[in-house]
């Protein structure tokens, strides 16, 4: 069958004609919303995303009078933040494992201050990797609930772990350094 041009943009079969301009047409209008959805909602996304939250410094260090038993113990701390959950890992850098250490066998607490408002932040848990007789004692991560803002600093406060059935209590004899931990 053979086709004719009609003035009314059909052919002669009763079908509309588009041309080609008329698809470029098409194709711009609905390439253009597709992209300003795109973006309004990777826009909508980054709003309603929180904050990516970071703790500041992530190391620091400070020293524990932990009684007759241990005596005076040099301890680095690492700490991460994720949102309000953050993690505190406590290197006893000056106490070695007598023997070795399984994974997840010490029980711990470490309390910290803000030191704006005086407020105990309590960070604990069963943790530790495992430990080679003559390795560091690493105790944690200990978990705890972080408020943006909050600076938090150990001095005078209190890190209890139980190890070998004995509880050993430390107390904080000087700030963190550098610190506090700004969360």
């Amino acid at each position: 069958m053979r086709r004719t041009r009609c003035t009314s943009g059909t052919t002669s079969t009763g079908r509309t004609r588009s041309t080609g301009r008329t698809n470029r047409k098409l194709r711009a209008a609905v390439t253009a919303t597709v992209t300003a959805t795109t973006a309004a909602l990777l826009a909508g996304t980054v709003a309603l995303a929180p904050g990516a939250a970071a703790v500041t410094p992530t190391q620091a260090t400070t020293e524990y009078d932990c009684g007759n038993l241990l005596g005076l113990v040099n301890a680095q701390l690492t700490a991460t933040q994720s949102g309000t959950d953050a993690t505190i890992t406590v290197e006893l850098r000056s106490v070695n494992a007598p023997v070795a250490i399984q994974w997840n066998s010490i029980t711990s607490t470490l309390v910290l201050n803000d030191i704006n408002t005086g407020q105990p932040i309590v960070f604990m848990g069963t943790a530790n990797p495992f430990l080679p007789a003559g390795d560091p004692i690493v105790l944690g991560p200990l978990l705890g609930t972080v408020e943006p803002g909050e600076s938090l600093d150990v001095f005078r406060n209190e890190l209890t772990f139980l190890m070998y059935g004995i509880r050993f209590d430390c107390e904080a004899i000087t700030p963190l350094s550098p610190g506090p931990f700004q969360f």
